[in-house]
């Protein structure tokens, strides 16, 4: 049932049997939501679109004035005029008829006297009765489509029942996967309907609702016809279809994230490089998506800060997941406590590090949004390697990162941005060179503690500006002067022979190693 009441209808009313159509039979298909009566010739703010209008014509005796009135309505976009013929008006313009013709507006006229009213009752009547049929009807359809999710296996039944309901064509597009047809052969005149509604922003023959999973775009349902054209009820339907296909999906993929877990193992194992080739093949050719094979990883982790509130995180890692494949990526995903290990493979293989850094932010924007606004994460990407069997390195990689970022937020999120950091981080490790570094630059440091002082801030950009008095004066917002002081104070302290190019280079590396305590992050999160 369309549950719409068009123009071509009228003909089969009580008051319509001996009306005669003199224009705009391109328009018979018009749909009529309401009727008014108009006796003004101004109507720009009395209607907003597909209401039929019934006049007497008792301002509109002049052509010009008609003509000016029919430009009205078309450009309101109403459904038609109906003239009653008489007093006033006897016959319709030339000019007038063109111009109906023209844009398919329908002008019928009644030669003899109508009652308005009754015009007005019945057709009401109808639409409020059609109103209330398909509300009734949706209803019963929403109830029928929620059922059917609990019972189902596969989206596709969901997808089924809307194209047996509707009898009209249906299409799901997915993010980064084939489109579904149903029914399949009618696929090639998709495209076809796709491109004339995208170029002309709507199309009476094509609809179509997204599908959005936790406030992100999953896909798309699309309906299409060649037979008719798509009423408001239609429209209903898809977008209450659209509803229980995406709570279904949304389900589906939380269960899919809980049974995950049974892969740890061998996800563990991977991350530690003490996997049998054969092994990671065999369970990469399983997977859905093709080339896994021969594309680049990288090993990507949050670190959750420990908190008083406890976090579910599954929706977190769902929302993840579909951001992450929304921009060409596959996951693998490993939980730890405090701790989300992501194994991605990267599909598309361009604009890698852009569409990477577009995903962290919009995970970050949506902890900023959420139930997560509490959770503290530190994010972390190790190298990019170009095969599966290295994903080991791009995870040693990235846990040296995260300690990095984990005093320094600052910083970038990758490990080949921080090369410098990297080498201090190696410089940390090593207890020796620590030793030395902190016994030499002790005196400095205490020295600033003492006396609130600024030796070490001085010495850093001193070097930093190529031991350029003027420019590190400026740098620091002293004058020459007090810099001479303090340089002076510094020689009295570690001596006058750290400006020698040895020790030069040494001395800049024991500020930085000193200077970011990388080894002093929260050990027992990150060990």
């Amino acid at each position: 049932m369309s549950y719409s009441l068009t123009v071509q209808d009228l003909f089969d009313k009580k008051h319509f049997q001996n009306v005669e159509m003199i224009a705009g039979h391109g328009g018979v298909s018009n749909t009529i939501k309401w009727v008014h009566i108009l006796e003004s010739k101004e109507i720009t703010s009395l209607i907003k679109g597909n209401e039929l209008i019934l006049t007497t014509g008792i301002q509109l005796i002049e052509e010009k004035t008609l003509f000016n009135f029919v430009e009205q309505l078309i450009e309101k976009e109403a459904a038609g005029l109906c003239i009653e013929f008489g007093e006033h008006i006897q016959s319709v313009p030339h000019q007038v008829i063109k111009l109906a013709d023209f844009h398919c507006f329908p002008i019928l006229v009644f030669s003899e006297v109508v009652p308005f009213i009754e015009i007005t009752q019945e057709i009401h009547s109808i639409l409020i009765n059609q109103q209330y049929e398909m509300i009734k009807r949706l209803e019963d359809y929403s109830q029928e489509i929620n059922k059917l999710t609990l019972k189902i296996t596969h989206y596709e039944h969901i997808l089924l029942r809307l194209n047996r309901f509707l009898n009209m064509n249906v299409a799901f597009i997915i993010n980064g996967q084939q489109p579904l047809f149903i029914p399949n052969e009618k696929h090639h005149i998709y495209q076809t309907f796709r491109n004339n509604y995208e170029t002309k922003g709507s199309s009476k023959h094509f609809a179509k609702c997204e599908v959005n999973i936790l406030e992100e775009r999953y896909g798309e349902v699309c309906i299409f016809t060649e037979d008719r054209t798509i009423n408001e009820f239609e429209l209903l339907v898809l977008d209450r279809t659209v509803i229980a296909l995406s709570q279904y999906l949304l389900r589906s993929l939380y269960i899919e994230e809980k049974q995950n877990m049974h892969s740890r193992m061998l996800l563990e194992a991977w991350l530690g490089g003490k996997v049998e080739d054969s092994v990671i093949t065999s369970f990469l050719k399983e997977q859905s998506f093709h080339h896994l094979l021969n594309c680049s990883y990288f090993v990507l982790i949050d670190q959750i800060k420990k908190s008083k509130k406890e976090n579910d995180l599954n929706y977190y890692k769902l929302y993840s997941r579909n951001v992450f494949e929304k921009k060409g990526f596959v996951l693998f995903l490993l939980e730890e406590k405090q701790r989300l290990i992501y194994i991605i493979a990267d599909i598309y293989g361009h604009d890698l590090k852009h569409r990477i850094i577009e995903c962290i932010e919009k995970i970050k924007d949506f902890r900023k949004n959420q139930k997560y606004i509490d959770l503290s994460v530190t994010t972390a990407v190790g190298q990019i390697v170009k095969q599966y069997k290295l994903v080991h390195q791009s995870y040693e990689t990235a846990q040296d990162t995260l300690l990095i970022r984990s005093n320094a937020a600052h910083l970038s999120y990758f490990y080949e941005d921080l090369y410098l950091h990297q080498l201090v981080l190696q410089l940390q490790k090593n207890k020796a060179i620590m030793d030395l570094a902190k016994r030499y630059l002790e005196p400095l440091y205490e020295y600033d503690a003492k006396n609130n002082g600024n030796l070490i801030t001085t010495l850093q950009v001193y070097l930093q500006n190529n031991c350029q008095k003027n420019e590190t004066a400026e740098k620091l917002f002293i004058v020459r002067q007090t810099l001479y002081h303090r340089l002076s104070k510094i020689e009295s302290l570690i001596g006058s022979d750290y400006m020698l190019p040895p020790k030069r280079l040494v001395v800049e590396l024991m500020l930085l190693a000193t200077q970011f305590n990388f080894q002093s992050a929260d050990v027992e999160n990150l060990s």
